[in-house]
This record gives structure tokens, C-alpha cells and sequence, in this order.
């Protein structure tokens, strides 16, 4: 039970008091001030009232409180806040605030339901409908601790991140207003008119544009076509990116006709404007629609439409695989338009119809395309080439095989029209015989059973989309001085 009420000096000429009982208790309220109110001009003096309908002192057992209700205004030396009643405990070093709450500081504007302020921490609980305004995010949740005076808030429950560039949602998270950085755990999301980001955790500093997502990381680039996923991604405001912990790649041509997708341990990409390049490090696979590819290292230059693969790569085009320490395929367009490969390099191709594998090897090879078919091939110098013919019917009919120092092997429609050779020409014709399919020229090279294919499981979001609605309805406060309303008219679809 509380003690018999006291009412202590007027603040305001809007606080309405009892005349008698204020006159009644004055001369008692002034003999007690040195013993039952010793240090409570320190106290006020951490809590001015600018305003209220109406004030009461009373004692109870956490001490000394100030009542104040309707249309209640204090200040702090932190903050002043609007609210429709408070209570001021002095002993406790405490102010409760309920209904209506808009609290301003030198940097931020807080709306709220409920509030507790330690006065001596300079520590606030903001509870119900919190929403959180800075110079350059809006931030909402139904929990919010904030510290006045190293400017952090940490939210344990759900909350939403609003600035121009779109919203963030995440199940917890801290933010550093003074340093305008965050750390975000649990559902992650990110969505703005360009990109979508999930993740487990995130950590920005976002006046660097430096972002660190651990976790379960799906990135979609709608600008680029292009979509990421890994255990960890590295982002910067020069445009690079870092992927690890098994990083997938899936890239969508310019026209949509072509998909490209890409999985290592770990990849980088770095960005400038639409220009990408990449490269990617250990156990890298490429898969396309024509061709695919397995390295210990890819790098890509968007500019100029050029793959390097490096580290004992394999390349599968169509029918044929291609093995050197150094493979540059040039792209035209999505499509491949040559391959170069040295040194030591080995081409072998599948001729299906008579199940013969045509063999060429040299220090250099060169491969030209036309229309997505092999045009001519050229090797040098010490070139070594096995080619199996067939008959007029189309069945097999023996073997040429063949060393120069420079052989060029001429293409139509798939099948070997000519064979130029130049310099220390040497050839022989096998004859068609039983086990001569089996024949192989040093260095030989064929592993279609290690061939990528294309990736079964989806590189998709796994969490639904962010809502384009706020999470509760906005305090009648908020609205008014903002004139913000429910929904978000610049967020993307």
C-alpha cells in the first residue's frame, strides 16, 4: 500500500492542482523536505516537467514517486518526451512513461507504448509499438533497449530497417547509431529495387557500404542477372565481393537465352558499373547449355567475354574435351567462339557414330568455332594427331595418324573435310582392324564421367518475401509528425 499522498510545487501553469489540499499540505511538506526528502532537488533536477494535466508525489516502497497524467511533457538531459502519463521514481533514479510516447534527442526521434529510463545509465526499454528514427534510418520493433549515451540499441525481438536504399528485417539485432553500423542475427533479409540478400547474420558499417553476411547466404543481383549463395559473403562499396564456404554462382545472359552456373570453394567478383569480372579458387565447376568446365581456378572478364581456367582444367564442348595446363575460352555474345589451350594440351572428340575417339595434341591448340560448331583446329608446334575415317556407308574404315610441326584440321558441319600439314611431316594409315578403336597417342586424356551437370538443387530464396507492410500500426504520434503512412510507397516490387 502507498503512503498518504503528497503534491509537490507547481512546475507548469498548465498543471491543474487541488487548491485546498495543496495548501493544507504545504507546511508538512516543508518540515519534511530536510529528512524524508533529503537530495530530491538532485533528483528533479535529472527530470524537469514542462507540462502536465495533472501532479502527485507520493512515498512508496521503491521511494519517492512523481505522478504525472494527461498531456505530459518532460525533459532530460538526454531527451524530452511527450506522453499521456508518467512516473517519476526519485529514490529509484527511474522515469516510466505509458501511451503515446514521442521522445527527441539532439539525433533521434523515438515513438513508443510503454518506456523505462534508468537516469543514471542513461538506458531505456522502449516496449509495444516502437519505431525509431534517425538522420538516416527508420527502424521498428515491439522491444528496443537504448543507450542515450553511447547512442546503441539492441533489439531482441523481431525488427524492420527502413532507409532509401529498402528494408532490412532480422529477428535481433544491435545498431550503432554514432557510427551508422548494425549487426543483425536470425532471418536476415534485404531487399531493395536491385538486389534481395538473405542470410543467418549480417554485420554493415553502412556509411562504407561494407556488409558481411555469415550464414545461409542467398544473394540476388536483378541488375546483373546474377545469383549467389555460400556460408559467407564479403560485399564493399568499390563492388567487390568475396564468397566461401562453397560458393554457387548462377548467371543469366544478357538476351535470357543462356544460364551459366558456377560452384567452388570460393569465389570473388569484383564489379564496376556492368562490367564483372570474377575468379573462382579450388574444385571449380562451370556448367552451360554448350559447354562446361572443371579447374582448380577460373578467372572471368565480363569486358571482353573471356573465361581462364588454370590448375589442370578439363573443358566438354558438345562431344569433345579438351585437358591443358591453360584453357582461354572466348565467349561471343554467351556463345563460345574460340578455345586456346597450352602447353602439352589434348583434344579428344567422340565420334558417336562409329564410338571412335578422334585424338589431337601439341604444345599449342587453337579452336575455332562457327554457329556453336568446331570450324577448323590448329596445333603447334610438334603436333600429334589420331583420326579415325569412315566409308562411303559411314562406317569405320581405319585410321590416320599423323605428327608436324604445325597441323591444321578443317571442319564442315561436324565432320573433317581437310588436314594441312607444314614442316616435318611424318603420317602413317592404319588399316581397319579388330582393337584398333583402342588406340591412343601419348598424353591421352578422356574423363567424361567427371563432366559437371547442371545443378538439381536451386539456387532459391528459402525464406518468404520481406512484407511490404510495416509490422503494426503506426502511433497516432509518429503519423502526425511525419505524415508517413502504413504503407511504402517507393518499395520495389
Amino acid at each position: 500500500m502507498m503512503s498518504p499522498v503528497h503534491t509537490l510545487p507547481i512546475m507548469s501553469a498548465r498543471i491543474r492542482m487541488r487548491l485546498p489540499a495543496l495548501v493544507i499540505l504545504l507546511p508538512v511538506l516543508l518540515l519534511l523536505w530536510p529528512v524524508g526528502f533529503e537530495g530530491t532537488a538532485d533528483a528533479q533536477n535529472r527530470v524537469r516537467i514542462l507540462q502536465s494535466d495533472q501532479l502527485e508525489g507520493v512515498v512508496a516502497p521503491e521511494g519517492r514517486i512523481r505522478k504525472l497524467t494527461g498531456n505530459v511533457a518532460l525533459s532530460t538531459e538526454d531527451f524530452t518526451i511527450l506522453c499521456d502519463s508518467a512516473w517519476h521514481f526519485m529514490d529509484m533514479e527511474e522515469l516510466r512513461a505509458w501511451g503515446n510516447i514521442e521522445i527527441t534527442s539532439e539525433r533521434d526521434q523515438i515513438w513508443s507504448d510503454r518506456a523505462t529510463y534508468d537516469l543514471v545509465s542513461e538506458v531505456a526499454l522502449f516496449e509495444g509499438r516502437v519505431v525509431m528514427q534517425s538522420e538516416k534510418a527508420l527502424l521498428f520493433s515491439e522491444e528496443v533497449f537504448y543507450s542515450f549515451a553511447t547512442e546503441i540499441a539492441l533489439f531482441p525481438e523481431r525488427l524492420r530497417f527502413e532507409d532509401e536504399r529498402g528494408v532490412l528485417v532480422a529477428d535481433s539485432g544491435y545498431y550503432y547509431n554514432a557510427l551508422d553500423s548494425a549487426v543483425f542475427r536470425g532471418n536476415v533479409q534485404v531487399a531493395d529495387s536491385l538486389q534481395y540478400i538473405e542470410a543467418d547474420s549480417m554485420f554493415t558499417r553502412r556509411g562504407d557500404e561494407y556488409y558481411e553476411l555469415h550464414g545461409r547466404v542467398f544473394l540476388d543481383d536483378q541488375e546483373n542477372r546474377t545469383r549467389l549463395t555460400g556460408g559467407f559473403v564479403l560485399s564493399d562499396s568499390t563492388g567487390y565481393r568475396r564468397v566461401e564456404s562453397g560458393s554457387r554462382m548462377r548467371r543469366i545472359s544478357e538476351d535470357l537465352s543462356d544460364t551459366t552456373f558456377l560452384w567452388a570453394d570460393w569465389l570473388e567478383v569484383q564489379q564496376k558499373d556492368t562490367i564483372n569480372t570474377f575468379s573462382a579458387y579450388e574444385q571449380v565447376h562451370i556448367w552451360t547449355e554448350r559447354y562446361s568446365s572443371l579447374s582448380d581456378t577460373a578467372h572471368y572478364d565480363d569486358a571482353i567475354e573471356q573465361f581462364i581456367l588454370e590448375g589442370n582444367p578439363r573443358l566438354w564442348y558438345e562431344e569433345m574435351q579438351l585437358t591443358g595446363p591453360y584453357i582461354l575460352i572466348q565467349l561471343e555474345e554467351d556463345s563460345v567462339r574460340y578455345l586456346d589451350s597450352y602447353p602439352n594440351s589434348f583434344a579428344v572428340q567422340s565420334d558417336t557414330t562409329i564410338d571412335r575417339l578422334n585424338q589431337v595434341t601439341g604444345d599449342t591448340l587453337f579452336i575455332q568455332f562457327e554457329d556453336g560448331s568446331v570450324s577448323y583446329m590448329q596445333v603447334y608446334p610438334r603436333g600429334n594427331v589420331l583420326y579415325f575415317v569412315k566409308d562411303s556407308d559411314g562406317e569405320a574404315d581405319g585410321a590416320i595418324e599423323m605428327t608436324a610441326d604445325f597441323i591444321r584440321l578443317v571442319f564442315e558441319e561436324g565432320e573433317l573435310e581437310d588436314v594441312i600439314a607444314r614442316q616435318n611431316v611424318d603420317g602413317i594409315f592404319h588399316q581397319e582392324h579388330e582393337g584398333i578403336s583402342q588406340k591412343r597417342i601419348s598424353g591421352f586424356v578422356w574423363e567424361p564421367e567427371l563432366r559437371p551437370e547442371r545443378p538439381q538443387e536451386p539456387i532459391e530464396p528459402r525464406l518468404p518475401p520481406v512484407p511490404d507492410m510495416r509490422p503494426f500500426e503506426l502511433p497516432d504520434r509518429f503519423t502526425g509528425s511525419t505524415g508517413v503512412s502504413d504503407r511504402i510507397p517507393s518499395r520495389p516490387e
